[in-house]
């Protein structure tokens, strides 16, 4: 912590509020690539999370860093892969371990911004109220998000979905955009606003008002694209991964697949509201023309697709993000590009964009020759990690999974988008299986367990609606 504060101390400055641009750094909870303009289904119906990122530079390419909240979360904001700090899942503690780390919101605090956070945007959502971590810490808000019985009938805890007798403003998504936007408006002008609000949806569990579901008709759904007997050529740490005799099993064995669709649909309609709430209070507020918007979700989502529900897996399904950045002055409306980036591009870029310096531990590229132009020449590759020794490369064509066991998987995606066909076997790729194997660690970190964790969901935060029941805590927390 000395460390940490010498350094906070000495890379503090005076900026003046007129000199440095605002950052609205939006954070999604659970959603994959189901929004209209990455047409991950075609039912899916976002047209604000579209209009959002519309406005800049969408990463068709994206994928974060680690398929499971607490590591993915904790790589972005602190510019370190799992590899390096031994955070590989939601279990492994990470509070402790990035304690003296200048994560993103300390790096802003130090440089001068009024950093204020509500919402979810770590993990373990109590510890970050902090003084050392935010100018103010919301926390969650309140939400109609329990429901005392199983609705599904699964019995599988949160992994439940059905619509709930409540209004709109009654979630707290709800509650947190409406928070926002009063920030927008009304913060203090002495300062640049830096402004991280974390959605809780569409996370389990998929309880949202009817009218949500009401948008899509359950006999007109549609299941995802999948192919029988997907996981015989997968080896035998894949298909652990997948757990097909587990959700899968239940899900389908209940007539639960095109319900749960239906679900996760209506829980992304709900969020793409409140998307719409926020974009509109930003064009009404002063800070409209200097605000950056960093829109990421945190990694992707299976339903079924090779019989492998939530996250936890190293696909395609699981790995890849929606993700844009809306850069006033550098981006321009309506750009996409294709280039494999992954969450260890998003620190670098947003000190380039805002002129801070970057921290020495920061190792990951900027984004920026990108947003000037998206046909830029890029070297990078997209790496995810899940569990020490698990990871998964992805460039323009190629996913390559290398597991711990030695075990691996190839796909080619010029040819096989749904990553049906494992070309691992084929000796005449070989050279492509070691060129991108060469992105991947030599040797992966322990997990440290620290005494600065606590078990999951027993933090004591302050902020507001942290005081709700333990039950809607621990849902929003997994």
């Amino acid at each position: 912590m000395k460390r940490l504060l010498a350094f906070l101390f000495l890379t503090a400055s005076a900026f003046a509020a007129d000199s440095k641009p605002d950052v609205l750094f939006i954070a999604v909870d659970d959603l994959n690539d189901w929004t209209s303009y990455l047409g991950g289904h075609p039912q899916t119906k976002t047209p604000n999370i579209d209009r959002l990122v519309a406005r800049g530079t969408a990463f068709t390419n994206s994928h974060c860093a680690a398929p499971a909240c607490n590591p993915s979360r904790a790589a972005l904001m602190s510019g370190l892969r799992p590899w390096t700090t031994g955070i590989y899942t939601n279990n492994d503690p990470a509070q402790g371990v990035l304690k003296d780390v200048v994560t993103i919101n300390r790096h802003f605090m130090a440089n001068g911004y009024n950093v204020q956070g509500g919402g979810k945007i770590y993990h373990n959502i109590n510890a970050e109220g902090r003084t050392d971590s935010w100018t103010k810490w919301q926390g969650l808000f309140p939400s109609a998000n329990d429901h005392e019985a199983n609705m599904n009938g699964l019995g599988r805890g949160h992994f439940d979905w059905g619509s709930i007798d409540a209004k709109p403003e009654d979630m707290g998504d709800y509650k947190s955009t409406s928070w926002a936007i009063d920030q927008l408006k009304n913060a203090p002008t002495d300062k640049p606003l830096f402004l991280a609000l974390g959605y809780v949806k569409p996370h389990l569990p998929w309880y949202v008002p009817q009218q949500y579901y009401d948008r899509f008709p359950l006999a007109d759904i549609k299941l995802p694209v999948t192919k029988e007997g997907d996981l015989a050529d997968i080896p035998k740490a894949g298909v652990k991964m997948a757990g097909p005799e587990s959700d899968h099993a239940a899900v389908v064995k209940a007539d639960q697949w095109k319900k749960a669709v239906q679900a996760y649909l209506a829980t992304i309609s709900f969020l793409d509201d409140q998307v719409a709430r926020l974009l509109d209070g930003l064009d009404q507020s002063p800070r409209k023309d200097k605000t950056i918007i960093v829109w990421w979700t945190d990694h992707g989502w299976a339903l079924g697709e090779k019989e492998h529900w939530r996250k936890f897996a190293l696909w395609e399904e699981t790995t890849r993000t929606s993700m844009a950045i809306v850069a006033p002055g550098v981006t321009k409306a309506g750009i996409e590009s294709k280039a494999p980036v992954d969450y260890l591009n998003i620190y670098p870029t947003l000190c380039e964009l805002t002129g801070l310096p970057l921290p020495e531990h920061v190792k990951g590229a900027s984004l920026m020759p990108l947003l000037k132009d998206p046909s830029a020449k890029w070297d990078g590759v997209a790496i995810c990690s899940h569990g020490k020794g698990n990871h998964s490369v992805r460039t323009d064509q190629w996913r390559y999974i290398r597991y711990a066991d030695g075990s691996d998987e190839l796909y080619d995606h010029s040819k096989d988008p749904y990553e049906w066909t494992n070309l691992a076997g084929d000796t005449s790729l070989s050279d492509i299986k070691t060129k991108l194997a060469a992105s991947l660690p030599a040797a992966d970190a322990e997990v440290k367990p620290t005494a600065g964790d606590k078990p999951k969901g027993s933090g004591k935060g302050k902020g507001k609606g942290e005081g709700k029941k333990k039950k809607e805590k621990k849902k929003a927390d997994e």
